[in-house]
């Protein structure tokens, strides 16, 4: 093996077992939390009311802030800046049975990073489905939050599922940063097996491989299930009538 036994032998594939497995469940947690918020961040945004302006003003700033600050930046912030007050502790202290403050803070950072994003992707697509078809769904005795859910929403995530899949790829990769709050992830234990054998290059290659073939097969997983919808369904792109919305669910 060469100077590759440094991480194709104990210890050193333990350690990138280890931070593969700390890896995954950072891309999971961020990927799950930020695209809820992300969808209700984009129906707050959308709404129309003249009471709901301060709400839209308050999610708008959200999104522009968040998008537009580097995420090592806001990674830094709640790992020394927020987690240092006693309060944010107490609250989060439950899970330190499971998760360290710094796994905590790398998925907070990493959430509100990505529902900013991901939340321009819902409201693009709110934004594409004619205006008819929620008043069609709202004639036709559902309430607006009920129209929203069973006719607009399904027809959002179906237009918008390979721009959803290219920010769930991104959270994907950058998990990595959280390097700097000192999370064990797989960039972390690749430097532990560089500072120990003195292989960085052979540890980061073996990352950069591992990173592709996760992000390969998300893409993969992707791409059939937007094939499987567009068969499913007719034209890719084309929405589909409140009638049609109904039968599918029925």
């Amino acid at each position: 093996m060469g100077n590759w036994d440094s991480v194709l032998t104990q210890p050193g594939l333990g350690m990138l077992w280890d931070g593969l497995l700390v890896t995954l469940q950072l891309a999971f947690y961020a990927i799950a939390f930020s695209t809820v918020i992300g969808m209700l961040v984009a129906l707050g945004r959308v709404t129309k009311s003249p009471q709901t302006a301060p709400l839209r003003w308050l999610l708008t700033a959200y999104v522009e802030f968040f998008r537009n600050v580097p995420l090592v930046v806001q990674l830094v912030f709640w790992g020394f800046a927020v987690f240092s007050v006693d309060a944010v502790r107490a609250i989060f202290a439950p899970l330190n049975v499971i998760y360290s403050n710094a796994f905590i803070a790398g998925v907070l950072g990493l959430t509100v990073y990505t529902s900013a994003y991901i939340a321009e992707v819902f409201r693009s697509g709110l934004q594409s489905i004619p205006k008819g078809q929620m008043e069609a769904a709202r004639a036709s005795g559902l309430s607006y939050w009920s129209a929203m859910f069973s006719v607009i929403i399904p027809q959002v995530l179906r237009t918008t599922i390979g721009a959803l899949g290219n920010q769930w790829i991104g959270a994907t990769k950058n998990t990595s940063i959280v390097l700097f709050l000192g999370v064990a992830d797989l960039v972390f234990q690749a430097q532990e097996i560089e500072a120990a054998t003195f292989r960085g290059v052979q540890a980061l290659t073996a990352v950069a491989v591992i990173f592709a073939v996760i992000c390969l097969a998300e893409s993969f997983l992707l791409s059939r299930i937007e094939r499987r919808l567009a068969r499913k369904r007719g034209k890719p792109r084309a929405p589909m009538t409140v009638t049609q919305v109904i039968r599918t669910q029925a």
